[in-house]
């Protein structure tokens, strides 16, 4: 979710306390004036804007906000990268892939996020408020979770399609997933889709893996979507405003399982986990927010779209 007005506000005060500590070094200064003291701290701010910081990975404030405001990520520099990878196996592999991808020139995928863990300024001095914001988030859940005891979702009244007999040779699906002519606007929301979206994929024994839409999926998707009465802009504002990685499709398909799965992992986790509770609520409340903008039919037909992209990619491999 976006947060255009707290980081206005946050603005603000930045240049309310400029103008108040002027006054208060002005009075202390008999010598001086306030608009003296406030060039002084002008420069204070701009030093902080332009320099390198360490725990920016050795960018300036001033690189990672306009990129933002351009639309780009922040990409994991390869000089860097013991500050994102420990010592783990997995995490060693991937650090291994980054270097590999650097080494021949490719776009290595892996961007990071500055956030504020979770725990914003406003939270620091009104944690009243801070409390009583999750309080009611964590009833809403609470509730639904309720209501979803109470009333099972009810029976598709169709019969569904099995995979299994499914008969669609890769040429036909490739054929399928690209016959969608679409305008401008949902064309340019497709290419952006491309950037976010995981595809569910078969996995070995070790379950099912993920992997990023092609252009010719995102095109299909969009077009499908678009046609279930799914606001095409609103879900890609959402999609962009998502701060971690990637996003599983079947989040969208599949909101209310997800969700939970999630929520159960908040109960299991430590209390005194800050970073990891903060992250799982944040990819719950997501999660859910998707589900606003993804109606019930959108994701019956989401899940055939999904399962006819899972069976394609399995034939071409078998």
């Amino acid at each position: 979710m976006s947060a255009h007005q707290t980081a206005a506000l946050y603005g603000k005060l930045v240049l309310w306390l400029r103008d108040e500590a002027a006054k208060l070094r002005a009075e202390a200064e008999e010598a001086s004036t306030a608009e003296d003291k406030k060039e002084r701290l002008d420069d204070l701010i701009r030093d902080w804007f332009f320099d390198p910081q360490e725990d920016l990975h050795g960018l300036a404030p001033r690189d990672i906000i306009w990129a933002e405001h351009k639309g780009e990520p922040n990409p994991v520099p390869a000089d860097r990268l013991d500050d994102f990878f420990d010592d783990c196996p997995i995490c060693q592999q991937m650090k291994e892939d980054i270097e590999a991808a650097e080494a021949e020139g490719h776009d290595h995928g892996w961007n990071w996020y500055y956030d504020d863990g979770g725990y914003p300024l406003i939270a620091m001095y009104d944690p009243e408020g801070w409390d009583e914001r999750w309080a009611e988030d964590e009833a809403k859940f609470e509730e639904w979770k309720a209501e979803q005891e109470e009333s099972p979702p009810p029976e598709p009244d169709y019969e569904p399609l099995p995979i299994e007999d499914l008969e669609l040779d890769p040429e036909t699906f490739m054929e399928v997933v690209r016959a969608p002519w679409l305008d401008p606007a949902l064309h340019k929301a497709a290419t952006k889709l491309t950037e976010h979206l995981d595809v569910p994929e078969p996995g070995d024994r070790m379950g099912p893996g993920y992997r990023r839409i092609t252009q010719g999926e995102a095109l299909s998707l969009v077009a499908g979507l678009h046609q279930q009465g799914v606001d095409i802009d609103a879900l890609l504002d959402q999609v962009q405003a998502w701060p971690y990685e990637n996003i599983a499709l079947d989040w969208l398909s599949q909101p209310e399982q997800n969700a939970a799965l999630v929520s159960q992992a908040l109960d299991d986790m430590p209390p005194d986990d800050y970073a990891s509770l903060t992250r799982f609520r944040h990819h719950r409340d997501f999660i859910l927010m998707l589900a606003e903008l993804v109606p019930p039919a959108a994701r019956i037909w989401l899940q055939g779209w999904l399962d006819a992209v899972v069976q394609g990619a399995f034939q071409r491999e078998t």
